[in-house]
């Protein structure tokens, strides 16, 4: 889709197993030499978490049935690339990092 710089937008994802207990937004932006990066998951019955250096404009929502929706707030023309949701299993452990 296209859309105007400063335009926000909702894209949409269903899992396609109902039994999956994760879901995953990923983006590899349209620049040169960029890797697929991940934006945000959310876990069945949990909240969503964004990742940092995200959270100032995108958000997502919790799983809601068999869907999650991630907002890209008033979009920027680095935000360009094609974005990827994905399912998957939690194992039930939390990763956590310290600084």
């Amino acid at each position: 889709m296209v859309i105007q710089e400063g335009q926000s937008v909702n894209l949409e994802c269903s899992k396609k197993k109902s039994s999956s207990t994760a879901m995953y937004w990923f983006v590899l932006p349209s620049e040169k030499n960029s890797s697929l990066t991940l934006l945000a998951s959310a876990i069945e019955g949990g909240n969503a978490a964004v990742e940092k250096g995200f959270e100032s404009h995108f958000k997502s929502s919790k799983i809601k049935g068999d869907s999650i929706t991630l907002t890209i707030e008033h979009a920027f023309l680095n935000d360009s690339g094609t974005y990827y949701c994905a399912e998957g299993e939690h194992s039930g452990e939390l990763a956590e990092t310290s600084e």
